[in-house]
């Protein structure tokens, strides 16, 4: 599945993942493939990205979260 991370000026992080674990409005939950569409609310915290290769930890202070059709958008 693809995720790309965002900011209101440029794209932040763009590439094909196996999981994501979020910090949620109600505690951090986790997306893997085929996940029902969805949207969240991010609170402070850190999301946790896993790819094939690599483990990325990226510290964050709230935004949004979509899922769709095995595509992660996150607003930052």
């Amino acid at each position: 599945m693809k995720i790309k991370i965002i900011s209101y000026h440029k794209i932040l992080y763009q590439k094909n993942i196996i999981s994501i674990i979020a910090p949620g409005y109600y505690g951090y939950f986790q997306i893997l493939k085929n996940h029902a569409p969805f949207i969240s609310i991010l609170k402070n915290g850190f999301l946790k990205l896993e790819s094939k290769d690599v483990k990325k930890k990226i510290q964050i202070e709230g935004g949004l979260l979509q899922v769709k059709s095995n595509l992660i958008i996150v607003i930052l």
